[in-house]
């Protein structure tokens, strides 16, 4: 999903890389092949000019194995490895943009809001592996000379919201409510979390990609990507009620392992501003677009069977 809206706003003024296949992650000794081809291909077309790299991919989720954020680490290293390998000197011409977990990484933070600013404390192995990522990105800078951005991300949500990882309380609440079944809540409905459209993500990243190209060689930017407006999952239910006309129906269900799932993420950023300078999508609208698209599925049939 935020590739995807990442490409369409790259691609306005920019050329773009583009692959002719996807990348297999079902299996590890095909991907990271695939990645290093990518990387071989990517460099044949680099010149001396600036370019960017834009990682957005992710299998692991809060609920991941440690085997399967292992393998997804990995991946991320061969690739850095590839690039300095395949690049040389031309790797500090670039930007690389990883995409990190705000939500992840803070989890175990206090007095919220998060900003840029707040200690990090993961308090699971999904944002400890974040952790790790984060550092080995900043190793790279250091290495090449290379322009690092990491957007730390809050609650990301839109309509092509891969619906078989089960992430995403928007998408699933509209998906529930079309098929006229209950939204399962594993926290309080009191618990604040920040909701960011993945247009609006798209468009911050890609300008933050473009801010790094004018700083010193391997500088590394931290960014808290997120929305304007913090909702408790109450008032985000309060505006699907607005939005679909009636009530969702709501089981609220605790969790042995809720301590890793804190009740207050309030997110703001305090730095690098200059990127949001641009209308944010209201979280009314985002749910509305969400609903949208998920509507045209349900009326074509494709929507029964969808994991939640």
């Amino acid at each position: 999903m935020l590739g995807s809206s990442v490409e369409r706003h790259v691609g306005q003024d920019q050329k773009l890389f583009g692959m002719q296949f996807s990348f297999n992650w079902s299996s590890q000794e095909e991907i990271l092949q695939q990645i290093v081809d990518a990387v071989g291909q990517f460099g044949q077309l680099v010149t001396d000019e600036p370019w960017s790299l834009y990682w957005c991919a992710g299998v692991g989720t809060m609920s991941a194995s440690e085997d399967v954020l292992r393998r997804e680490e990995v991946v991320v290293e061969r690739l850095l490895f590839a690039l300095r390998s395949q690049l040389g000197s031309r790797s500090a011409n670039g930007a690389l943009f990883f995409s990190s977990s705000a939500g992840g990484v803070y989890a175990g933070s206090q007095l919220p809001p998060m900003t840029e600013l707040t200690e990090v404390a993961a308090l699971s192995a999904y944002g400890a592996q974040k952790l790790r990522l984060e550092e080995i990105c900043k190793q790279f800078a250091s290495d090449t000379g290379a322009k690092v951005v990491i957007g730390r991300i809050a609650n990301l949500y839109g309509p092509s919201q891969n619906r078989m990882k089960g992430q995403g309380l928007v998408t699933s609440i509209c998906q529930q409510s079309l098929l006229r079944k209950p939204v399962h809540i594993f926290v309080g409905l009191d618990t604040v979390r920040n909701y960011i459209f993945v247009d609006d993500a798209a468009e911050m990243i890609v300008r933050l990609a473009r801010t790094a190209h004018l700083r010193l060689p391997a500088t590394v930017i931290t960014k808290v990507v997120c929305s304007r407006t913090n909702h408790s999952i109450s008032s985000v239910l309060k505006e699907c009620d607005a939005v679909f006309g009636f009530t969702p129906q709501i089981v609220l269900i605790r969790k042995q392992n809720d301590g890793a799932y804190p009740n207050d993420l309030r997110m703001k950023s305090v730095l690098e501003l200059e990127v949001e300078s641009f209308e944010h999508t209201p979280l009314i609208a985002g749910i509305n677009r969400v609903w949208q698209r998920l509507l045209r599925k349900h009326q074509s049939n494709h929507l029964v069977g969808a994991k939640i």
